[in-house]
Formats: structure tokens, C-alpha cells, sequence
């Protein structure tokens, strides 16, 4: 493989591709963008590249570098993900790339560090990451990957070529959906049109309950059930989602023997793993709102210009067509307010009971 097989990333390619070429490599990049998207297998093809010992600006695929790198057991290659059950990058991990940077490359010319979800990493230990950035080693290059480049250190970010990456095209999530999870090309084409080019919430939508609870819920909405008793189906909902969570990060955290660690370690990591659930479960929430927001407007977009061809969930066209006078521009205001108190952290439940009244409310106003 090399950067040719990579899809739908023309701009990041023949960034990279220039900075090889001219040999202008910095010791810091920063691949940033929607999960699913590239970052990795790019961040890969270029550690092969820039050690490559028979092509210029890409992977040869066929010298000893290429082949060690693609199998995963070239020396001069180390690959950082936060494995620990926390799922953060501690001050020990950036202490062994520090250290494992400061040497000479083995049998290559570069030493890469490929840092998957960089924004795993703990303030201190982008802290002491940040020292090797500020002063680094001759040829070493740290390719950190994230969604969220916000959440690095402002120093860490101005020491990086930010490299960004843009959403998949459908067709694109299309084939890979038919590919990974074996879907009719109906649904497959319904799944990549809402991932709006996301390839992590397409394979989400696929694995998990979501767009069902929210058709079910709409399906209600529309059909004229009391708006309250679904608020109230709802959030025993997102209560089981909640529990399930943070049963699941509890299961994946170390238990430490006691006095194995301090106290104030024993409250850090407390506080890492309520963070860690609730960046989860409001993941869940606004994916959950992103959907009701879908369904609505597909409605809006259908009303106004009769083409099938602009709508998102395409499998469910019968459905759209037979739904009945509804104040959609109302809905959208609503799922627009919705996700405005959600971003300032009101409470959940009573965010999602003030929609549904309201979705309710247009569906019955024009019903008369």
C-alpha cells in the first residue's frame, strides 16, 4: 500500500508529499480530523515513506523498510495507543518515547512515534511530552493523531504542521460499509449519507441501538402518543446507556492493590475515569440529537423540493413520503435550542422531555 491507495485525503497526500520530496520534514505533525477518515493508515504510509531506501515522496511497498514497517516489526517504528484500561496516555508512556526519541534510529534514518488519540494524554504527561517537542531529537518525527485537537496543549499544537483531514466521500463509506459489516447496498447508501463522510459513526449506527430508538420515537411522535410517557421511555433509556458505560469503564480500570498507589494518584485516576464515562455518554447524547435532527430534516428537505436524491436515510423514503403535515421548521428550531442547552450542560432528561413536547406540539398544530 502507499498513498495512492489512500482514499478521498487529496490535499493532506500532496502536502506530505511536497515536505518528502523537498525534504522539509518536520520533527512534529499533527493528523487531525473525523475518526475513520485515514489519519492512521496515512500516519503509517508516511513513516514507511520517509523511510523508504527506493522512492522519493511515497512508499515503494517493496524494499526491506517498507516490508518491516507494514508488518509491524521495524525497530525504528513505534506505535503509542492507550492501551492501559484507563485509556490515557500517562506520564510513564511519554517518559519511554522521550527516552526511546533521544536515541539514534537503529537501522533506518528516521525514528517515527506514531501517537494514536494524542489527546489521551494526561496534562502532565503532554507536559513532559511538550519538553521533547520543544527540544527535539535530530531525526525524529512524532505524528500525533486526534479528533479533538483541542484538547492538546496550545504549546504542543504550535509545535506541529497541523495536517487536517476532511470527511470520506458516501461512496466511499458505502463500499467500506458493504465490505466490514456485510450491508445491502440500501442500507449501506442510507448509513454513509447520515455518516456525512464520518466512517467511526457509520460503523457506530451499524453496532449500536441508536437510530432505531430514534425512529421508534418519532414514529410515536408522529402517530400522536403522549409526548411525556416517551420522554419518560427515554430516559430510563439513556439511564440503562448511562449504567452501561460506567460499568464498562469501572471493568476497564486497573483496581490497584492496596498501597500500591498514593491517594492523590487513587483521586486522579477517579477523576479520569468519571471524565472518561462522560465524555462517553455525551457522545451518545448529541449522536442521539444529530438523528432526531436527520429525521426532520430529511422531512424539511423532501416538502420543499421533492427529491429523493437529497435525502439522508434513504431506506426509510416509503416513511418520509407517508408522514403527515408536521411544523418542521419549528422541529429543526427545536433540535437546534435542544442541542444549545445540551452544550451548556442542563440536564439531559429535561432537554429531551422539552423536545419532544415541542416536536409534538408542531405535529399536532398543523394536524388541525
Amino acid at each position: 500500500m502507499s498513498y495512492r491507495d489512500i482514499r478521498d485525503q487529496d490535499a493532506p497526500l500532496r502536502l506530505l508529499s511536497h515536505m518528502l520530496r523537498r525534504n522539509r520534514i518536520p520533527n512534529g505533525l499533527l493528523f487531525w480530523g473525523f475518526g475513520g477518515v485515514g489519519k492512521r493508515l496515512t500516519a503509517i504510509e508516511t513513516a514507511k515513506a520517509i523511510n523508504c531506501t527506493e522512492a522519493e515522496d511515497d512508499a515503494c511497498d517493496k524494499c526491506l523498510s517498507c516490508r518491516k514497517i507494514k508488518n509491524g516489526n521495524h525497530p525504528d517504528v513505534t506505535i503509542v495507543t492507550p492501551v492501559k484500561k484507563s485509556r490515557i496516555i500517562d506520564v510513564d508512556t511519554v517518559r519511554g518515547i522521550n527516552e526511546l526519541a533521544m536515541l539514534r534510529p537503529f537501522e533506518s534514518q528516521w525514528r517515527v512515534f506514531i501517537i494514536q488519540e494524542a489527546d489521551r494524554m494526561g496534562i502532565p504527561a503532554q507536559n513532559h511530552f511538550l519538553k521533547t517537542l520543544e527540544e527535539p531529537p535530530g531525526n525524529s518525527l512524532f505524528i500525533l493523531l486526534t479528533e479533538h485537537p483541542g484538547m492538546l496543549l496550545a504549546t504542543i499544537r504550535s509545535r506541529c504542521q497541523r495536517v487536517r483531514f476532511g470527511a470520506l466521500h458516501p461512496r466511499t463509506v458505502c463500499e467500506l460499509l458493504r465490505r466490514e459489516r456485510d450491508l445491502s447496498q440500501e442500507a449501506a447508501e442510507s448509513i454513509a449519507a447520515i455518516a456525512q463522510g464520518q466512517m467511526s459513526r457509520a460503523l457506530d449506527l451499524v453496532d449500536s441501538d441508536k437510530r432505531e430508538v430514534v425512529l421508534d420515537i418519532v414514529g410515536h411522535l408522529d402517530a400522536g402518543d403522549d409526548p411525556l410517557a416517551l420522554a419518560g421511555e427515554f430516559a430510563k433509556y439513556l439511564g440503562t446507556k448511562r449504567e452501561r458505560i460506567n460499568g464498562a469503564i469501572k471493568a476497564e480500570f486497573e483496581d490497584p492493590a492496596p498501597g500500591s498507589i498514593g491517594r492523590e494518584n487513587r483521586e486522579e485516576q477517579k477523576k479520569q475515569q468519571l471524565a472518561l464515562a462522560e465524555a462517553l455518554i455525551r457522545r451518545d447524547i448529541m449522536e442521539l440529537l444529530y438523528l432526531f435532527e436527520t429525521w426532520y430534516r430529511d422531512r424539511a428537505v423532501l416538502a420543499a423540493t421533492g427529491d429523493p436524491g437529497q435525502v439522508l436515510n434513504r431506506d426509510q423514503l416509503a416513511r418520509l413520503e407517508q408522514a403527515g403535515p408536521a411544523d418542521l421548521d419549528g422541529a429543526l428550531a427545536a433540535v437546534d435550542k435542544a442541542r444549545l442547552y445540551l452544550e451548556r450542560f442542563l440536564n439531559e432528561e429535561r432537554v429531551f422531555r422539552d423536545l419532544f413536547f415541542a416536536l409534538a406540539k408542531g405535529a399536532q398544530a398543523l394536524a388541525r
